[in-house]
């Protein structure tokens, strides 16, 4: 009798320990539409550009998460549940193209952010600010970087402890639903 009910305990907590995977929402707008809200061309150089990348998340409140020199591509988070990935191509010597990609995490979901307003206003124009130099929009014909995802990391304890109570989300049973059972 106690060897089935240690296998059922060992099984119970085997299964609280394995972690729900995300599901990741793509937008439902095209490619062109996506790469014309969250690309621009800026006079400056790739390096200067990703100095002005990092700048710009920074004074955003975003926490840089990684950053990859040889690709240049930068992931950040605010807030636990806004990722933006930034990559930065160069076009000509002076010029460089800038694609961001933002996502909002919830538990287990992660959605792509698709307005265009939210990139302008909430990235391109600080970046602006911060570079000098304003951004203009990628002509259609004009070759743009892929968008990359953010990269999801819990890193904070508020990101670690909202994953845990998705995980522990307490299941009511028909005789908890009523209340204690009397002897």
């Amino acid at each position: 009798m106690k060897t089935p009910l240690l296998t059922l305990a060992l099984l119970v907590s085997l299964a609280a320990c394995a972690v729900p995977e995300t599901q990741f929402i793509p937008s439902r707008k095209s490619a062109v539409e996506l790469r014309a809200m969250q690309a621009r061309i800026i006079d400056v150089d790739a390096d200067t550009a990703m100095r002005g990348v990092i700048a710009t998340l920074h004074d955003l409140g975003y926490r840089i998460t990684r950053v990859e020199p040889e690709a240049r591509t930068v992931s950040a988070t605010r807030q636990t549940t806004l990722r933006m990935a930034v990559v930065v191509q160069q076009r000509q010597v002076d010029r460089s193209t800038v694609r961001a990609n933002a996502t909002i995490v919830s538990p287990l979901r992660e959605a792509q952010v698709d307005a265009p307003e939210f990139y302008q206003r909430n990235f391109f124009e600080p970046l602006s600010t911060v570079l000098g130099r304003m951004p203009v929009a990628v002509p259609e014909d004009g070759g743009t970087p892929e968008a990359i995802r953010p990269v999801a990391e819990v890193n904070t304890g508020r990101e670690r402890d909202a994953a845990m109570r998705a995980r522990a989300a307490p299941v009511l049973s028909s005789a908890s639903a009523t209340g204690p059972v009397n002897p």
